[in-house]
């Protein structure tokens, strides 16, 4: 019963979704005031950031601590962060108190029926995007991993010893080539509209 309710709870919030953004074409995803976001940054943004992340993913919760040093390392470099939560029960109660929990700085986004996860082929929480001007739109140039400290499930490394996102984001404000993404990120699967949960 309770799993036929969570699953009904699942439907009706997509749906929601669904009319919210038929009313907002545009829209990248919600504020947590329930306002479209219809711009990620200004057009002379150098880079725009996306770290896909779960409240209830323990693999994301412990790597917030690396997306904040990254957010906060770049603050002054012309680059927009955004937290991402593209699970459709996610709710904005909740999202507010997790992300004042781990890093109140950062800006949130919620993407219920997948237009950012399609946008950039994210399927996990987490995982970051790396994005660039490409006209009036963001095209993804990193999809991927954000540091090496997680093997695969169950396998931890006491210490990352890649800093992906870093690296990334270093490349492309230095001009030099993009590195193509390595390994699977490991965590919790995206559930919007169009993906199922479970752990990767």
């Amino acid at each position: 019963m309770a799993a036929m309710l969570h699953r009904l709870t699942l439907v009706l919030l997509v749906v929601a979704a669904t009319v919210s953004y038929a009313q907002h074409p545009a829209a990248y995803g919600r504020a947590l005031d329930g306002n479209a976001v219809t711009d990620l940054a200004r057009p002379s943004t150098k880079a725009v950031v996306l770290f896909f992340v779960a409240s209830e993913c323990p693999i994301s919760n412990r790597t917030f601590p690396e997306m904040k040093r990254v957010r906060e390392a770049f603050v002054t470099a012309d680059v927009r962060f955004w937290f991402v939560y593209p699970n459709a029960d996610e709710t904005p109660e909740a999202v507010r108190a997790h992300q004042a929990s781990f890093d109140p700085g950062g800006e949130v986004l919620l993407d219920p029926d997948g237009r950012l996860t399609h946008l950039t082929g994210a399927t996990t929480t987490p995982e970051v995007a790396v994005l660039l001007p490409n006209g009036s739109s963001w095209k993804p140039v990193y999809v991927g991993r954000i540091d090496d400290r997680y093997v695969r499930l169950g396998i931890e490394r006491p210490q990352a010893t890649e800093h992906f996102a870093e690296r990334i984001l270093r490349e492309v404000l230095d001009g030099k080539p993009v590195e193509r993404a390595t390994g699977s990120p490991v965590g919790c699967s995206i559930m919007s509209a169009s993906f199922g949960r479970g752990m990767r």
